[in-house]
């Protein structure tokens, strides 16, 4: 089916309101512990993919994007680097006890607003949404 342009920008502005209101929801705590909404994705990351290529795949980012917000996490504290002990070319980073406590904080926090949302569904309507969102993310 053709979708008008009208409900394509109908999707696409729904969808970005959303993540714009998120984001101003949970911006301010977020820069109380030192990060940015998307410094505080990127520790969550890190645990399962530590490597910078890894995490910068796993979001959708550019390589530099998140080699620029490893240095700033680094410097803050948050992450550490260590060589790879099967590829010394190669650094993971591993995130601090701060690190790991503002991951937390900061996970709460995305989680707490997400919920208020969420709260305004059934949860029959939750999976309708997550199933429909799992559709529009294949390629």
């Amino acid at each position: 089916m053709k979708y008008s342009s009208r409900v394509v920008w109908e999707v696409l502005g729904r969808i970005w309101r959303l993540q714009r209101s998120l984001r101003e929801e949970t911006e301010p705590a977020l820069e109380a512990l030192g990060l940015t909404g998307l410094e505080a994705w990127l520790l969550r990351v890190l645990e399962a993919h530590p490597y910078p290529s890894e995490a910068a795949r796993r979001m959708g980012l550019p390589l530099p994007t998140v080699s620029h917000m490893l240095r700033r996490l680094e410097e803050g504290g948050f992450v550490e680097r260590s060589l790879d002990a099967k590829d010394l070319r190669r650094f993971a980073f591993r995130l601090t006890a701060r690190g790991e406590a503002a991951r937390r904080q900061a996970e709460a926090l995305m989680e707490a607003a997400v919920r208020r949302r969420l709260a305004r569904l059934s949860p029959e309507e939750v999976q309708d949404l997550l199933s429909l969102l799992a559709r529009l993310e294949e390629t």
